[in-house]
């Protein structure tokens, strides 16, 4: 995550407005579906159900004037677990590295304990902050406006925008914003990058996207995912990944009479890892039960899901 220096050899490198922008909101409130937008790419994974983003993942916006280095992480929750707490440190270590603060209210919830733990950590953080009100497509009668308020109370005065993260003419402004805020300097990546992720790690995102789709609301937290083997063809790219529970019940859950919800989950994977690549996908899925994984520190780290990426 580290800033890159200009190489020195390479006199046509770009500059402009450049530095990262740490994606700062309670679950679910449209941090990865607002990457996704702005960068025309699915990148990390996005469902209805809360605490989908488990780790730190960085996505790259260029135009020819600037690099914006979206930093997207886990909501902001109250740790419950020994996962929770990998999850606070990526939060941490964003807002450490971040130029810029962008701060992602949901206007479809009322303002609670989550919203205000976001706020403070924003204010206290000594970076530049700007509030972005999502969900104003789904807000009921007052709802932005309550919300809005309630952040800037935290807050003080701070730009503000109402937006849909789902809508990239919704968030014109906002990216201008972002922008002009920014500092000066040479481009920290190649400009025809999206991410720094490895294939895999994306891949495993849209597995796990799949999953939180296709499972019942307590199942898919308790399920980790790891890609064992990635092996690519002319004819195809050939991927075995293992899908972590932490029971028997749960690994009957997710295989499904007959293994019917197993194939199910399969097949919805493969649908979107074809979206990012042009060629054929051959998945396989494994479940495999590994007792309280989110409370063993060795497993996670292995997971890479222990907030020291």
């Amino acid at each position: 995550m580290g800033k890159k220096p200009m190489p020195e050899e390479n006199q046509s490198w770009p500059s402009g407005r450049v530095g990262y922008v740490a994606l700062l909101g309670r679950p679910n409130a449209g941090k990865s579906t607002l990457m996704n937008t702005v960068l025309d790419f699915h990148l990390a994974a996005v469902s209805a159900k809360p605490q989908t983003t488990r780790r730190s993942c960085l996505g790259i916006l260029s135009d020819e004037t600037s690099q914006i280095l979206f930093l997207d992480v886990p909501g902001v929750h109250v740790p419950q677990d020994e996962l929770d707490e990998a999850m606070d440190r990526s939060v941490h270590r964003a807002l450490e590295e971040a130029d810029v603060i962008l701060c992602i209210a949901d206007s479809s919830r009322t303002f609670g304990k989550e919203d205000r733990m976001v706020a403070e950590r924003a204010a206290s953080a000594g970076k530049p902050v700007i509030l972005a009100v999502n969900k104003v497509d789904a807000a009921g009668p007052g709802g932005v406006d309550a919300i809005q308020q309630a952040y800037l109370k935290v807050l003080g005065e701070v730009p503000a925008f109402r937006i849909c993260a789902k809508s990239l003419q919704s968030l014109t402004m906002l990216l201008l914003e972002l922008r002009q805020t920014l500092p000066e300097g040479p481009f920290l990546h190649d400009p025809e990058m999206v991410s720094d992720s490895y294939e895999r790690e994306i891949a495993s995102e849209l597995i796990r996207e799949a999953l939180m789709e296709s499972l019942r609301e307590e199942v898919p937290h308790a399920m980790a995912v790891t890609v064992d083997e990635w092996k690519e063809t002319d004819k195809a790219c050939r991927i075995t990944a293992t899908l972590h529970v932490e029971r028997d019940s749960q690994k009957g859950i997710v295989i499904g009479r007959g293994g019917t919800m197993l194939n199910a989950i399969r097949a919805l994977a493969v649908r979107k890892l074809q979206e990012v690549r042009e060629d054929t996908i051959r998945l396989k899925l494994y479940v495999r039960v590994t007792h309280d994984w989110r409370n063993r520190k060795n497993l996670l780290r292995d997971f890479g899901l222990d907030g020291r990426e």
